[in-house]
């Protein structure tokens, strides 16, 4: 199997009858994003824009390492077995912890930078976050 070019080198266990091996075919997946990805690209972006205030640029630089991230996916789950039925799922959970890892690499190089604690970054982060996505008030909160 392949994500955008890069080999995925997992065993796929519970294949439906008739399905070729996972090892040997050229099957292309992709990688299924969700709502927490979302709420992990905001974070993104987020952190991107506390250096450069232009989500254009932002968004460019996320596009750009996009591919780092899914070559990350890939190296973690080499020669992991993986319920084919869980594959999707599996493959959104890794992406979704490497993204945090980028998010928490930035937010640890702004604490070195600024000589600040995580709560004045997280202020910032959260600041950018509701500045430029719509953000709802909490129920009941005024």
């Amino acid at each position: 199997m392949n994500i955008s070019g890069f080999p995925l080198l997992v065993k796929l266990t519970n294949l439906p009858a008739g399905s070729p091996s996972a090892g040997t075919d050229q099957e292309d997946v992709s990688i299924q994003e969700n709502v927490v990805s979302s709420v992990i690209w905001q974070r993104w972006i987020a952190c991107y824009m506390l250096q450069d205030w232009d989500l254009l640029d932002a968004q460019f630089a996320y596009v750009e390492t996009e591919c780092i991230r899914i070559q990350e996916v890939c190296r973690r789950l080499e020669g992991t077995t993986i319920d084919a039925r869980s594959l999707e799922g599996t493959l959104t959970d890794t992406f979704n912890h490497v993204l945090l890892e980028d998010v928490e690499y930035s937010i640890q190089r702004y604490m070195e930078a600024w000589k600040c604690d995580r709560s004045m970054v997280e202020f910032w982060i959260a600041w950018v976050i509701s500045e430029l996505f719509p953000v709802r008030p909490l129920i009941g909160k005024h």
